[in-house]
This record gives structure tokens, sequence and C-alpha cells, in this order.
């Protein structure tokens, strides 16, 4: 009898997998340099190529590995960077870290069926959706991990460009067969990233001589970076109004002014 093993199930492993060795390394208060982080790094990289096969290839993997190697990222500096935190409350993190990555791997599936395919399933649209709803739950973590580096204001600024550089590549591949999509151009692709990346570097060299929580300022350049996704998609879409940009305007406002009044 052949044993069939459904993708579900092998993401359900990966998860698990990845689990008990951020919990082995860190929880457990094993050492964590920087061979214990690129091990934990290639193993989400190789597992996710290989979990999602046969739809996954080589190419589209520098794609759909943006969202996986970022969580873990995130969650491996956070882990690192934050020392005091109980065991208790580690494990209820990586918990999370485990079915939030589940659900990146499910919504990757759905958009690697719809290239091989080149066309829409109805399950499209809902992971377009949660596509958004996941960029903007692993930039927090991911962001608050890399401000605790402790580096200087332009290397801050210049990571957090990369991150919203590649997280704005990983949107604009799940739209590549929306059909709300306008056609458009390289170059109006590069302009409209440009711009928002332009807003992402700002905000953060704007907030990086406050001596405040770098969990608050992940939160309010995370907030920018959100905006930029909804910018892109809304421009793509030829759906930007007063009302997209007022709402994220505002919501910026209000992790600003919480950075702000918490800044010790």
């Amino acid at each position: 009898m052949k044993l069939v093993i459904e993708k579900r199930h092998k993401y359900v492993a990966l998860s698990l997998l990845l689990l008990g060795l951020l919990y082995y390394f860190w929880g457990t208060g094993r050492p964590t340099g920087g061979f214990y982080v690129g091990g934990v790094l290639i193993v989400t990289l190789v597992g996710s190529f290989l979990v999602q096969r046969p739809n996954s290839r080589l190419i589209n993997t520098l794609v759909t590995g943006i969202l996986p190697l970022s969580l873990t990222l995130g969650f491996v500096l956070s882990l690192i960077y934050f020392p005091n935190l109980s065991r208790i409350f580690k494990l209820l993190t990586l918990l999370v870290y485990a079915f939030i990555l589940y659900m990146v791997l499910l919504v990757n599936n759905v958009f690697l069926v719809v290239e091989e395919r080149r066309e829409i399933i109805p399950l499209y649209r809902v992971a377009s959706t949660w596509s958004k709803i996941l960029i903007s739950t692993v930039s927090i973590p991911l962001l608050a991990g890399l401000f605790k580096l402790n580096q200087n204001a332009l290397v801050e600024t210049a990571v957090s460009g990369l991150s919203a550089f590649l997280f704005y590549l990983y949107l604009l591949w799940s739209l590549k067969y929306n059909h709300e999509v306008k056609k458009y151009r390289a170059g109006e692709a590069i302009g409209i990233l440009a711009l928002c990346i332009f807003f992402v570097m700002s905000a953060t060299l704007a907030v990086s001589f406050f001596p405040t929580e770098t969990f608050l300022r992940a939160l309010y350049v995370s907030s920018v970076m959100i905006f930029g996704l909804s910018y892109v998609e809304g421009h793509l879409k030829n759906t930007i109004n007063r009302r997209l940009i007022t709402e994220h305007l505002l919501i910026s406002v209000v992790f600003l002014l919480l950075l702000l009044v918490f800044n010790p």
C-alpha cells in the first residue's frame, strides 16, 4: 500500500521541526552563535523548497523563501536579544511561530499552484488577502530583531529598505496573475517600489535617533511598510483614494505618538 503524504502534513512537519530546533538552541539556553543561526535559516529555506515540491523550483524559491526566512530570522533575533523572557513565554512564542510558518507555506502553495496552472483558482483571493496580513505580521519581529543589533542609523536604514524591497517584491509576485491588476512596465514598477522603499527608509532614519524601545520603532516602521503594501497594490489596481491614504496615515501617526510617549 502506497503511503501518500499530503502537503499540509509536510507543512506541519517542517513547522514542528523548526520549532524543535529553535527551542533546543535558544529555549534551553544553548549557544546562539552565527553557525546555529545560519543552520536554522538553511533548514528553513531547503525545507520550504522540499515541502512545496513538485510546484517549487529553484527560481521561484527565491521569492517564496522571503517570508519563511524573514519569519525565522525575526524570531531567532528576538529570542537572542530578549533573553530575559521566561521559558513558558518562549515556548508560547515558538508555537505562534510554528503556526505562522504553517500559514505562510499554505499561502505560498496557492500562489505556486496558480503560477503552475497560469490561471486563477478559488483560493487565490483568500491567499492574496492573507499574504498581506502575513507580511505585516512577519515584519514586526524581523525589524525588532534587526534594530536590536545596535548598528548605526545608516545601517539600520539600509536594512529596513532591503526588507521592504523583498516584501514588495513578494507582493508583486503574488499579484502576477490577478486579473484586477493593470498591465505595467518595468519602469513603472521600479518607480513605485522606489517611492515606497524611500518612505520606509525615511521613517527608519527619522526615529533612529530616539532612545526608545526597539519594538516600538519596529511597530512604527512596519506601519509605514504596510502603507507601502496598500499603496503598491492600490496603484496597480487603480484603487488609490483619499480614504486609503488617510487611514494609513492615521495609523502611522498613532504608532509614532506611542513611540514618543513611551520614550524612556
